[in-house]
């Protein structure tokens, strides 16, 4: 027992520095995405360790938007870049399929209690502080796709100059994902207090 309880504090010790380490390396989008995903599936990790389905539900939710926008954008299916002629359609596509994303998190961190319980009758389940700041986390972040695309729409379809939330909405995604990272690191350390008492 002792043995297991080195192995996760070594491992809460590394998802804390990798935490960091996103929070620092913001700028270069293929690394922070790298490193999101493998913290998170430590966390998973940590969560099955621990027998926490609480954990482990909550870190499986945080990797939906990775493999959401992975699947939309990275195989090419959505294309990122717009020209001239095309920018008000092309921008109105990608913000509105980053509303859809985060109105899907959002429901699903909204019933996720229920939908462990219906799925796992016999785990203990439970909301956890971490559900409270994900979800508004993740509405924070509708409001914030709604105006990126309420923005696009008046810079592009009016012709205003207006560039506040197209320049700040990749920051603000930034500061998502690490608020993410650092919730899950605190409810992982937690669980792992609890499960070490």
């Amino acid at each position: 027992m002792a043995h297991l309880r080195y192995i996760n504090i070594q491992l809460l010790i590394i998802i804390g520095i990798l935490s960091l380490i996103l929070i620092i390396l913001r700028d270069a989008t293929f690394y922070v995405f790298s490193l999101y995903s493998l913290l998170l599936a430590g966390i998973f990790v940590i969560g099955i360790k621990l027998r926490d389905l609480n954990l482990c539900g909550l870190a499986g939710l945080a990797l939906f938007p990775i493999a959401y926008e992975n699947l939309i954008f990275t195989t090419g299916l959505i294309s990122l870049s717009s020209e001239q002629h095309n920018r008000l359609l092309q921008n109105s596509i990608i913000f509105g399929l980053h509303i859809v994303k985060e109105v899907i998190l959002l429901v699903l961190l909204t019933y996720r209690v229920e939908l462990s319980q219906r799925i796992f009758p016999t785990r203990r389940v439970y909301y956890t502080f971490a559900d409270g700041l994900l979800l508004w986390l993740c509405l924070l972040t509708v409001i914030i796709s709604f105006l990126a695309l309420s923005e696009n729409y008046l810079r592009n379809g009016l012709g205003y100059d207006i560039t506040f939330f197209f320049y700040a909405f990749e920051i603000t995604g930034y500061l998502f994902y690490a608020s993410v990272c650092g919730t899950l690191s605190l409810l992982a350390f937690k669980s792992y207090q609890q499960f070490s008492e």
